[in-house]
């Protein structure tokens, strides 16, 4: 058997948390044994907020649309995080599993 290359461009490396996100989420939605829903909750909250974190600590390099993306879209994962936890609804979760696959296929197809 030959060794793959798996080393990942730093396009690949900055798509894949999203890409994860929307998997544990779905997996999560499809209650699959390996994550509970709460922690794949927490886990892709934590991850939007580092991201928006990050893009308020380089504001100026970004356009105020991106930051303020970024910003919105952090407090909506977090908000629908609280809101899941209390009363699961899968258009939310599947809205969430979109936005994670839509970021990680922006970062991926950027020039």
């Amino acid at each position: 058997m030959t060794e793959l290359n798996t080393a990942l461009s730093a396009r690949e490396e900055a798509a894949y948390p999203f890409l994860e996100c929307a998997v544990m989420l779905d997996n999560a939605r499809k209650g699959e044994p390996t994550i509970q829903l709460a922690d794949a909750l927490d886990v892709n909250a934590a991850r939007w907020q580092t991201i928006a974190n990050r893009a308020i600590v380089r504001s100026r390099q970004l356009p105020p649309t991106t930051s303020e993306f970024f910003s919105r879209a952090s407090r909506f994962m977090v908000e629908a995080a609280r809101t899941l936890r209390q009363q699961p609804d899968d258009n939310v979760i599947e809205m969430m599993i979109h936005m994670n696959l839509n970021m990680s296929e922006t970062i991926l197809t950027a020039r």
